[in-house]
């Protein structure tokens, strides 16, 4: 018998942060492939869509002006504004999935991680850096969508993002995508059987 089956278990909120560049959506690409049963938050932007990117997969693009509706009506748990766009987390289908027991991953900023461990005080953070300052300098240059201004604005946000990996719980270096969606894959398993997420769960099984 499951844990689950005799214990009201939530789902967890992981999230992931780090610099630009470093790869936070082709790791969660990655990890939902390996394990399908963690859910990806899709978080809601006023950038424009890359030439890859699809409404609804990588993110939901919107303008300013409904985003801005959006907090006002308090339909966004936390969003924060980065290169002079919005970047923000919808609220309602974050909390439905915990209360499901669903597990989640937010891609999400820094601020807006250290917000989310405000209203889910279980949550996991991971920071993900790149192998070296320079190889992330590299994979921003090598995207060829942002001008050398917008690039060198990411580049300076990097390393004063880098300084803050102190207030996360885990550090992994995106150097090998299969390696680093593993360990998140590994965290997350481990985080399950902590005490303080069943908590109780002795006394509901002497009752079975």
């Amino acid at each position: 018998m499951l844990p689950s089956e005799i214990h009201k278990i939530k789902g967890i909120v992981i999230t992931l942060s780090g610099p630009s560049g470093v790869g936070k959506g082709t790791v969660i690409s990655r990890l939902t492939e390996l394990c399908p049963a963690i859910r990806h938050s899709v978080s809601i932007t006023t950038r424009s869509p890359r030439p890859e990117e699809k409404d609804g997969v990588q993110y939901y693009f919107t303008d300013k002006k409904h985003f801005e509706e959006m907090i006002a009506a308090g339909d966004v748990l936390e969003y924060d504004e980065y290169c002079g766009n919005y970047y923000g987390t919808p609220r309602k289908p974050l909390i439905e999935a915990v209360e499901k027991g669903e597990d989640t991953i937010l891609d999400i900023t820094v601020p807006g991680s250290l917000s989310v461990m405000q209203t889910f005080p279980d949550t996991v953070s991971i920071f993900l850096l790149p192998p070296s300052f320079s190889e992330l300098r590299r994979r921003l240059e090598s995207r060829g969508t942002e001008s050398p201004d917008i690039m060198q604005k990411r580049l300076d946000k990097a390393y004063n993002e880098i300084e803050m990996t102190k207030m996360f719980d885990y550090v992994l270096v995106n150097e090998n995508l299969d390696l680093t969606a593993g360990r998140i894959l590994s965290i997350a398993e481990a985080e399950k059987h902590r005490y303080r997420r069943l908590k109780g769960i002795e006394e509901a099984l002497l009752k079975h």
